[in-house]
């Protein structure tokens, strides 16, 4: 069915057509709420806060703007303005009818965009004297985030304030002649114009290859495919591009710009000669990019890569690409818990646990606080005095060793495990509650730095499967994420340094929070309480994009997710027992027990 073209009426105040739109998409919405009153407890993420507008994204409706109607005064001038640019044009061609012809030439709207909670905010104007020919106005608002250049998302609560300065033209016409560059979108008009995908790079430095996911938001009307592919040999964002690398050779580009897969999911793929560089294994690193990328947006079954006229260089399967998830679900996870001080397995479609073999099943460690590596079957645990750090095998008796001890007056928490076996925990000064993170090697322990922390104290880790990024609680209140970056020693190629940096609040309306997991690559679970709420958990995005509310079980004090999106969670509530969240979106009491987790 083609497409809808509907004018979009730029005056807010005046709007029929853009308040139809709405509507229609609210009536939908309010169907499909009435189908299913119970919160999800897994599948795709979506903002709590879009209401009506997540099903706009799927209606067969092109939005136009409307031109400046003639007379229009200052403050309308810029309302529409504001309004126009939400069309689905994308060169915005009725919004720079808004501009004079100077404006529309320096007039950038892909250098940013600001999200602001609604829009009109506040448009102010002051009465221009009769006859002036010049005057501005003033847009202010609540700022909710703030989208760069590359596309990318951060909540950033602030008071947003911009100018407009306006001219009249040779007709007596207001026109906006100087203005902020980038884009000012409502929320609401933000996650109707844009969605989330991600870009996949790998980690480094590391030998094995690790895929780590790049969020950014394309607009919705442009062809994915081709876009991705083109942002994918541009490189990783500002933010991530310190820790990750691309497997394509420099200046690597698309001979045939359209990017298309054919009704089995093949994609086939001409790149310039530069390609031609990488070897046989970094060519498939390529294609897996390529795969994992596009396989967001459409079905991807196999990528072949090719150049002009040339030979082809390597074909990836989706199973072959699989090699190099770190987050690759499991088909039945298996969660752990510690019952009496010993630690217990528990398959998901169980409800039998069954206890480790050795001193970490038989309660002679006398356990508080577990993790469980993603790989190499190991097992880390802090004793219920917190002072002593244990590492062993899960499946043998043997190999139990003392991997570290807490400092005089100080004791451990929140063991974590990244996906290239490295294990990590939080060192608490018992008198003062100031903290640090450590990196515990086999080779020594290495504290970690914390840059851009301030006096933070550290209350619960966990580190990305790709061990590139972190989830911190600071003081039992925000939720973060940082940048893991490792320093290697030239002679020994082993890691010398650890720090991490750049921290990003990710939900900024937090007054608490208890706990945090992550579910795959590219969002976590919280559990806090955010203003006027009460302790629930939350699916959060990496980049705080969109958040959804998880039904909470009565008593929740902590909560544990497997890498799979639709696999299901665990918690701890005050009443010692261990709960599943079960088809339903349903918590079921399996098991008295504490700390609950699965690998990570």
């Amino acid at each position: 069915m083609s497409a809808n073209r509907v004018p979009r009426r730029p005056h807010r105040a005046q709007s029929g057509l853009g308040r139809a739109l709405r509507a229609g998409a609210a009536a939908a919405s309010l169907v499909l709420l009435g189908a299913c009153a119970s919160m999800p407890g897994s599948g795709k993420v979506e903002d709590v806060t879009r209401g009506n507008e997540s099903q706009a994204e799927d209606q067969p409706v092109r939005v136009f703007g409307v031109p400046p109607q003639r007379d229009e005064s200052p403050k309308n001038l810029v309302d529409g303005f504001l309004e126009a640019v939400t069309s689905d044009e994308p060169e915005y061609q009725t919004a720079r009818k808004y501009l004079t012809p100077e404006a529309a030439a320096r007039w950038n709207p892909t250098s940013g965009i600001k999200v602001v909670e609604s829009f009109p905010g506040t448009i102010s104007h002051p009465v221009a004297p009769e006859g002036a020919a010049a005057t501005v106005v003033d847009v202010t608002g609540q700022q909710v985030a703030s989208v760069d250049g590359e596309m990318a998302y951060q909540p950033s609560p602030a008071q947003l304030a911009e100018t407009f300065e306006l001219r009249r033209n040779g007709d007596g016409q207001w026109r906006i002649d100087k203005l902020p560059d980038g884009l000012l979108l409502s929320r609401a008009d933000f996650r109707r114009i844009y969605k989330s995908v991600s870009l996949y790079w790998y980690a480094s430095p590391w030998n094995t290859p690790l895929l780590v996911p790049d969020p950014i938001y394309l607009r919705s009307r442009v062809t994915p495919t081709t876009t991705l592919v083109e942002k994918l040999l541009k490189g990783p964002t500002k933010w991530l591009s310190p820790v990750v690398r691309s497997s394509f050779p420099l200046n690597t580009s698309l001979v045939d710009r359209a990017v298309n897969v054919d009704d089995t999911g093949a994609v086939s793929i001409q790149l310039s000669d530069e390609a031609k560089q990488a070897p046989a294994a970094q060519c498939l690193e390529m294609a897996s990019q390529v795969l994992y990328t596009l396989g967001q947006v459409t079905k991807v079954e196999s990528v072949e890569l090719t150049t002009h006229r040339g030979p082809k260089l390597c074909s990836q399967s989706k199973q072959g690409a699989q090699q190099f998830d770190p987050a690759l679900p499991q088909t039945t996870p298996v969660g752990y818990y510690v019952a009496k001080g010993a630690v217990n397995s528990l398959a998901a479609n169980s409800t039998q646990p069954a206890p480790l073999p050795g001193p970490f099943g038989d309660g002679s460690l006398k356990l508080s606080e577990i993790a469980v590596a993603r790989q190499g079957r190991q097992i880390a645990g802090i004793d219920q005095s917190d002072t002593t750090l244990y590492v062993g095998l899960l499946d043998s008796v043997a190999g139990v060793e003392e991997r570290a001890r807490a400092g005089s007056g100080r004791t451990f928490l929140s063991p974590t495990w990244d996906g290239r076996g490295g294990l990590w925990t939080v060192e608490r000064n018992s008198s003062s509650g100031a903290t640090r993170v450590l990196w515990v090697d086999k080779e020594g322990t290495i504290p970690v730095t914390l840059e851009g922390f301030g006096e933070s104290k550290v209350t619960g880790l966990r580190i990305s499967p790709d061990g590139t990024r972190a989830a911190l609680l600071l003081d039992e209140r925000h939720l973060v994420t940082g940048r893991v970056i490792r320093g290697v020693d030239p002679v020994r190629k082993v890691v010398s340094t650890v720090t991490i940096d750049a921290p990003r609040v990710l939900l900024p309306n937090l007054v608490s929070a208890k706990s945090v997991s992550w579910n795959g690559a590219n969002r976590l679970v919280v559990l806090g309480t955010q203003e006027q709420g009460s302790m629930q958990p939350q699916f959060v995005d990496v980049d705080g994009g969109n958040t959804v509310g998880i039904a909470a079980v009565s008593g929740i004090e902590a909560i544990a997710a497997p890498d799979g999106a639709d696999q299901p969670l665990l918690a701890r509530s005050s009443d010692r027992n261990i709960y599943r969240l079960e088809p339903g979106n349903t918590w079921k009491a399996i098991r008295e027990g504490e700390y609950p987790t699965y690998p990570g």
